[in-house]
C-alpha cells in the first residue's frame, strides 16, 4: 500500500510517479547548487537557511540568489495549482497531474534551451543565472502543486523532512496497526542516487547535468499516462484522491449510537446495477440515506455497473444515484424509496439522457 485515500488500479505504477519525481527534484538541485550560485530548485529548507546566512554575513549576491529561487518556487506553486485546478473542472484528477508534469516538462526544455544557448559573448549572460534560477524554481513549483493530488504518499516530492518523520513515526506507533510503507523508503533512496549521481556527471560533463532532471520528468509523464489509462472510465470530472474510499461503506458516526428498533434484525443488502438508455452500464455514485436524512451507505458501482450496499438495519431508506459525467454531460441524479427487511433488495436503476442529448426509449427489460 502506498497510502492513497481512493481505489487505485495501478497503485505501484502511480508509487513510482512519486518516486521519479522526487529523484527528478533532487537532480536538479545538484544542477542548481553548483551552476547557479548554491541554490536549490526544490529544496526551500536550505534556500531559508541560506538566505538567513547571506543577510547575517552581508552577502547580497547570496541573498538575491536564494529571493530569486524561494519567489520562483513560490510562482511555479501558484501557476501549478491554478493550471491543475483548471485541468480537473474538466478531466479526471490523474489526467490534470498529467497535464500539469508536461507544463513542467516544457518550462524545463525552455530552461534547458536558455542554458545551452546563452553563451559568454551574448548580451543576456548577466541575466543567465538569474534566469535559470527563478526558471529552475517555478518548473519545482509546478511539479510540487500537481502532486499534491496523488495523495499523501505524493506530498510534496521535496519535502524530504516530512518524508522521514511521517514514515519513522509510522513505524513505531504503539496506537495503529504496523503497516510496512516502501513509498517513502524508496523517496529517500530515489533523491540520494539521484542527487550523487548527478553530482558525478556535474564533474565530469557539467553541460549533461541538466538532462538527467529532464529525462526522470519525463519518465514520470509515461507512468502517470499508464496509471490514467489504467484508471480510464469511470472517473468523476475533477475528482481528487482525498475523499474517503468510495467503494467502502461510509457510516455516519452517530449511526451506531442511535439504536433503531429494528437494529436487531439482520437487514439484507440492497444491490442491482445502474444503466443507460441504451442498456450498457453507467458509472455512478449510490448513496443510502435513512429517513432521518442520515447518510448510511456510499460505493461506486463496478465496471459492469452493479453496486451493493449494506443497510445497518432494517425500515425506509432513500437510495440516490449521482452518475458520473461522461464527455462532459451527466444524466441527472435519481432518487428512490425502498424499504428494507431480512431479505435482499435488488433494485436496477436506469438513467435518463443528459442534458442536450437527444431523448431515447428505454431498452426493454
Amino acid at each position: 500500500m502506498t497510502g492513497f485515500d481512493e481505489p487505485e488500479r495501478r497503485p505501484r505504477t502511480l508509487s513510482a510517479v512519486t518516486v521519479v519525481l522526487t529523484a527528478a527534484a533532487g537532480a536538479i538541485d545538484v544542477v542548481t547548487y553548483f551552476a547557479f550560485n548554491q541554490v536549490f530548485a526544490s529544496t526551500m529548507t536550505g534556500n531559508l537557511v541560506m538566505l538567513g546566512l547571506g543577510l547575517g554575513q552581508g552577502d547580497w549576491p547570496q541573498i538575491l540568489d536564494n529571493v530569486c529561487a524561494i519567489g520562483g518556487y513560490c510562482g511555479g506553486l501558484i501557476a501549478g495549482t491554478v493550471f491543475c485546478g483548471l485541468a480537473m473542472r474538466r478531466w479526471p484528477w490523474r489526467n490534470a497531474v498529467g497535464a500539469t508534469l508536461t507544463f513542467e516538462l516544457a518550462l524545463l526544455l525552455l530552461l534547458g534551451g536558455f542554458w545551452y544557448g546563452v553563451d559568454e559573448d551574448s548580451p543576456l549572460v548577466q541575466w543567465k543565472v538569474v534566469v535559470l534560477v527563478v526558471g529552475s524554481g517555478l518548473a519545482m513549483g509546478v511539479q510540487a502543486a500537481a502532486v499534491r493530488y496523488v495523495g499523501p504518499a505524493g506530498t510534496p516530492t521535496s519535502f524530504m523532512s516530512g518524508t522521514i518523520t511521517n514514515w519513522v513515526s509510522s513505524l513505531v506507533e504503539l496506537h495503529k496497526p504496523f503497516t510496512w510503507n516502501w513509498n517513502s523508503p524508496l523517496r529517500l533512496l530515489a533523491v540520494i542516487a539521484a542527487a550523487g549521481g548527478n553530482a558525478v556527471v556535474q564533474r565530469f560533463a557539467p553541460d549533461w547535468s541538466f538532462v538527467a532532471p529532464v529525462a526522470l520528468v519525463l519518465v514520470a509523464i509515461v507512468l502517470m499516462a499508464v496509471v490514467t489509462r489504467a484508471n480510464s472510465g469511470g472517473l468523476t470530472v475533477g475528482e481528487p484522491q482525498f475523499a474517503p474510499d468510495p467503494r467502502e461503506e461510509v457510516p455516519d458516526a452517530d449511526a451506531h449510537e442511535e439504536a433503531d428498533e429494528d437494529a436487531g434484525v439482520a437487514a439484507g443488502p440492497v444491490h442491482g446495477r445502474v444503466l443507460g438508455l441504451d442498456g450498457d452500464a453507467r458509472p455512478a455514485v449510490l448513496t443510502l440515506v435513512s429517513d432521518g436524512g442520515e447518510q448510511v451507505g456510499r460505493v461506486h458501482t463496478e465496471v459492469d455497473g452493479t453496486y451493493q450496499l449494506d443497510p445497518p438495519g432494517s425500515g425506509d431508506f432513500m437510495l440516490v444515484c449521482t452518475p458520473h459525467r461522461m464527455g462532459g454531460r451527466a444524466a441527472r441524479p435519481r432518487a428512490v424509496l425502498i424499504s428494507v427487511d431480512g431479505r435482499p433488495v435488488v433494485h436496477d436503476l436506469v438513467l435518463g439522457a443528459a442534458p442536450g442529448e437527444g431523448d431515447q426509449e428505454p431498452v426493454p427489460s
